[in-house]
């Protein structure tokens, strides 16, 4: 049986490969520019490029010259010092939650905008031997989704705190000034006691000193400032602990800590050849240099400029400080350096000559096992057009990857390309919510989705928001989702894809409902009666088993009502992880899981069910499933119109039945716009719908 499908398979694409068109799309070429490079920035501070470092990244230039270089971020130019042949500037780390680095282009042919120089103040002030200084410490080990409050929320946190547990942290000083300080707590309160108020509290103890019992009461973010009496503090290692053992008001006490920051009084003497500082009143004197150091005033960092006139002695810099600015004072060798320095892709996604009906995102790396696909879609008459997602971002987002950068490239081809204009979007790579990767585990393909709020978890990915072209928060395009990392998986999925579109499907639908509550079976019943369905068989509370072995017998629509998530189909197992390996499916299958978080496919540890059936060689290749928890009533109405377009012939494309649905929704219904958020395809977007043989 398998043979003869394999013999089939490979006589298809022979024939697809015979008859593709010869206006094909824009192919991934790789090419580079040699008069534009990506400066990656990581950290707020003063940056030098040398010259040899830009001509190793390919850069055609030959000396450093204002008049022939340009930097920008984003659409504002960025004030640049030419210094003993090196490109100075003042770079800052990146604000948006999806990307690790800040993109600064440099550009050469134009000139660019010159920093100003202005000269210190030496006016007659009262002397300092200290400033102010800032420790800001923070570690991301914990993503906690509900905390979110607003879209500037920080959901990492370093640590959380429980009911007889202490938090043990280390405070590194280079040298600390006589006079006192103060300390700054971010935290999240996790549980909640209505009974009592506050429910947490805690000792912040600093070198065997309690400083003060911290309480807040509730689940939500607390910011405790704390003074810190002089003479506690020491240069070099200082303890301090959360101690959250002492008994306190409630039974149940669980906090997390986000981050903490200290203010306190230091020599002014630099430290890794850098000194930076802000709040200072006074003549200073700034040492510890390797030689003389550069001086900059950066309290407006995107016009920073040069300090002139500070030269007081060997290795150091005399001013007179005013508390409202921000200096900052590099040694010979203080310059940071970019993460990375790499050449802009070139491409021509803004011809507005371009025209596709479907457009494919993805990765250098996976775009190869795309070709049998793209054959296969042309031979059915539509135009696709591959994009690396490389080539998006460097040119409509100058050098951003993130998932705006994607929005703008749909937006622009959906609106200047020319007619027809793009119907389907297929995005074939991986995700995670861990946009920074602090965890260390991002998949190496990531087409990053948008993250949006959402009622019950806090906030969760949506495809279906790079697809709004107007704003309305409604997809204008149908858009699926391959979320896989490797080619293989790409060549896989591709086959498979092909290769359902050949077979006529078994007539049976199969409806499976979670036994634990009467209402799953009931909507399943309600589904399948709306949906005019005839043949159907419908599984009330069955075992993971007995669903495996009736979806083997074949079903070319398999739903499933009831709860869930992200591994596995209700609460007793309808259906899991290891029961997917036995799937045998013989026919294709379109499955819809109306259920919670079986589609949270950018989880960033976890694999959810649905990439797990993907991923399985005899799984299914259409699935619909949601990133969130939302409730069933919600999911139904959803249900209703996509059950009955799957059944009208009007409906040739999973992507047109799917975009019909989402597009049946009113949005101005909180729940209901989740649901248009969170329900996904995965899979092509312009795959056929299979339908039984008519009777």
């Amino acid at each position: 049986m398998k043979s003869n499908k394999f013999l089939s398979l490979l006589l298809l694409l022979f024939l697809l490969l015979a008859c593709r068109k010869t206006d094909n799309p824009p192919e991934i070429t790789g090419e580079v520019s040699s008069s534009a490079v990506r400066l990656g920035i990581t950290t707020d501070g003063i940056y030098h490029v040398t010259l040899s470092a830009l001509q190793d990244a390919g850069m055609i230039v030959d000396t450093l010259d204002a008049a022939n270089l340009r930097l920008t971020q984003g659409d504002t130019a960025v004030p640049i010092l030419i210094q003993d042949n090196q490109l100075i500037f003042y770079g800052q780390a990146p604000s948006n939650r999806y990307t690790a680095t800040r993109p600064y282009i440099l550009t050469t042919g134009e000139a660019g905008e010159m920093m100003t120089e202005t000269a210190v103040s030496t006016e007659t002030a009262a002397p300092l031997d200290e400033i102010p200084q800032t420790l800001h410490l923070e570690e991301n080990n914990e993503y906690l989704a509900q905390a979110r409050q607003d879209d500037d929320s920080d959901l990492w946190f370093w640590q959380e705190i429980g009911l007889q547990q202490k938090a043990d942290l280390t405070l590194n000083l280079p040298s600390v000034g006589s006079g006192p300080a103060t300390m700054r707590l971010r935290l999240w309160g996790i549980s909640q006691d209505y009974q009592v108020d506050p429910d947490h509290d805690f000792d912040l103890i600093l070198n065997d000193q309690k400083l003060e019992t911290v309480t807040w009461d509730g689940e939500t973010y607390y910011t405790a400032e704390v003074a810190v009496p002089a003479g506690l503090l020491k240069t070099g290692n200082n303890h301090l602990t959360l101690d959250n053992t002492p008994a306190g008001a409630v039974v149940v006490d669980i906090a997390s800590l986000n981050w903490v920051e200290l203010d306190y009084m230091a020599p002014a003497t630099a430290v890794n050849d850098r000194l930076t500082f802000t709040g200072a009143a006074g003549s200073i004197t700034l040492d510890g240099f390797s030689g003389t150091p550069t001086l900059f005033d950066v309290t407006n960092p995107t016009t920073p400029v040069q300090l002139t006139g500070a030269d007081c002695g060997s290795k150091q810099a005399c001013l007179t400080a005013t508390p409202d600015r921000h200096i900052a004072a590099i040694g010979p060798s203080g310059f940071r350096q970019p993460q990375e320095i790499r050449p802009l892709r070139t491409s021509d996604w803004h011809n507005t000559a371009n025209q596709a009906d479907l457009l494919i995102i993805t990765t250098d790396a996976l775009a190869p096992g795309l070709d049998d696909l793209i054959a296969a879609r042309e031979a059915q008459g539509l135009t696709v057009a591959l994009l690396p997602v490389a080539e998006i971002y460097d040119e409509f987002g100058a050098g951003d990857a993130t998932p705006d950068s994607i929005l703008a490239f749909v937006q622009y081809a959906a609106t200047n390309w020319q007619d027809p204009k793009p119907r389907y979007l297929l995005l074939v790579g991986d995700a995670t919510t861990d946009y920074r990767n602090y965890g260390g585990t991002a998949p190496t393909n990531i087409i990053p989705p948008f993250i949006v709020p959402v009622a019950f978890s806090g906030e969760t990915v949506s495809d279906t928001r790079l697809v709004d072209v107007d704003g309305d928060m409604q997809p204008d395009l149908a858009v699926g989702r391959w979320p896989v990392d490797t080619l293989d998986d790409v060549r896989s999925l591709a086959a498979r894809t092909i290769a359902q579109e050949q077979e006529q499907p078994a007539a049976q639908a199969l409806f499976a409902a979670d036994g634990t509550e009467a209402q799953f079976a009931d909507m399943a019943s309600r589904l399948a009666n709306g949906s005019g369905i005839t043949d159907m068989t419908l599984l009330n509370g069955a075992t993971a088993d007995e669903v495996v072995a009736r979806w083997n017998e074949g079903a070319w629509l398999t739903t499933y009502v009831g709860h869930g998530s992200v591994r596995r189909w209700g609460k007793e197992d309808v259906l899991n992880e290891e029961a997917v390996d036995d799937l045998q499916l013989n026919t294709p299958s379109i499955v819809i899981q109306l259920t919670c978080l079986s589609g949270l496919f950018a989880h960033p540890t976890e694999l959810s069910l649905t990439e797990q059936m993907m991923r399985q060689p005899e799984g299914p290749v259409l699935l619909i499933a949601a990133t969130s928890l939302t409730l069933s009533s919600q999911q139904e109405v959803f249900a209703n119109t996509l059950l009955q377009d799957l059944q009208d012939p009007a409906y040739t494309r999973i992507g047109d039945a799917v975009l019909d649905a989402h597009r049946s929704l009113n949005v101005d219904n909180e729940g209901l716009r989740e649901i248009s958020d969170t329900f996904t395809l995965f899979g092509d977007p312009s795959a056929l719908i299979m339908r039984p043989a008519a009777n």
